[in-house]
């Protein structure tokens, strides 16, 4: 299984637009507000039937396939988040990547579910409670991190000083795409993240870059839930 993401400015027609054009095995075919199919009646092609369903579904849903799972998040005032979750050989998962960066995307990513939770997870543990959190991921504050396949826009990384000559030389590979999007593969195979010792210096090397090391520590000084909550709330 492997994990993508991707954030957008705008409505969702044009984020929709390019998820049905996905090649297959991508290519989602039904519609749910929960993670399966409800109704085999629920099918994208059915463009009526959708674009009701879309109308009424302010705050996301699901998009299904054989082997790709799509989260759609709409919130007021913030970005499209659209989360990926693939059953299919890594050289689809960057098919995914170059397909989608012609919807322009904010930011992208693909890797291992493992990668996403080291760079972006952390576990602080309160008396006999365990307390779970995502934390670096917010575009407007920081470059969420460098993850197996990277799409980075031009604009991004202007936004947070991050110079792509140095992204570059660490980068096994690179494509340079429309629009000033440039994915970026740090290494052969996504389970090849862990021991990559590049990729985390790079990014704790360029102060733009979410560094989830440097929060670590500081959520150790939370004296209470209330605190602790304050702290992670600061670093979404």
């Amino acid at each position: 299984m492997l994990e993508a993401g991707f954030e957008f400015d705008g409505a969702a027609d044009h984020v929709l637009t390019a998820l049905a054009g996905l090649p297959l095995p991508l290519r989602p075919t039904h519609f749910s507000h929960e993670e399966k199919v409800g109704s085999d009646a629920d099918r994208i092609a059915d463009r009526k039937r959708f674009a009701a369903f879309v109308a009424k579904s302010k705050s996301g849903f699901f998009l299904l396939g054989p082997a790709v799972t799509y989260s759609i998040r709409i919130a007021s005032g913030r970005p499209l988040v659209c989360d990926c979750f693939m059953d299919v050989e890594p050289e689809t998962a960057k098919q995914l990547l170059e397909h989608m960066s012609t919807a322009r995307p904010i930011f992208g990513f693909a890797c291992a579910p493992g990668e996403r939770e080291r760079r972006n997870r952390v576990t602080t543990r309160q008396g006999v409670n365990t307390i779970e959190s995502w934390v670096g991921r917010d575009t407007q504050k920081y470059l969420p991190g460098f993850y197996w396949l990277t799409l980075l826009p031009e604009a991004l990384a202007k936004q947070h000083g991050v110079p792509l000559i140095a992204v570059k030389a660490v980068a096994q590979e690179h494509i340079e795409l429309e629009g000033g999007q440039h994915l970026f593969r740090f290494y052969e195979r996504p389970g090849d993240w862990v021991g990559a010792r590049a990729v985390t210096e790079l990014g704790k090397s360029l102060p733009g870059v979410f560094d989830v090391e440097k929060v670590k520590p500081k959520l150790l000084e939370a004296k209470n839930f209330l605190e602790l909550n304050s702290m992670l709330r600061d670093w979404k």
